[in-house]
């Protein structure tokens, strides 16, 4: 998978999303993906929710990223602000990108 590290969270099969992190959560992580196991129906919020239990600390640091603005969530590569928000749904084979905003000009 080109290259890039991939941890998953559980050895359970059934429905997944890949979560994506960038930049210095990446190489905190040291891994740019991760799998991890949903249920029907759950959201970005309950993703994290997931995590808090599964990786405390990347959890941690993508709520705190997301509060303070300097993180993006992407769903399929749509930006959950114009979707609704952290109460987006997420379906199995979903990528979740947590990604500083990018500038330039």
């Amino acid at each position: 998978m080109d290259g890039e590290k991939e941890k998953t969270t559980s050895q359970e099969a059934g429905p997944s999303v890949t979560v994506k992190v960038f930049g210095g959560l990446r190489d905190r992580e040291d891994r740019s993906n991760l799998r991890v196991p949903i249920l029907p129906g759950t959201t970005v919020d309950g993703l994290l929710s997931i995590l808090d239990q599964k990786d405390p600390t990347l959890a941690d640091a993508l709520r705190r990223g997301v509060s303070e603005g300097y993180l993006n969530v992407l769903v399929n590569g749509r930006n959950v602000r114009f979707l609704t928000g952290n109460a987006t749904e997420l379906a199995d084979g979903d990528a979740v990108a947590f990604l500083p905003p990018i500038g330039g000009g």
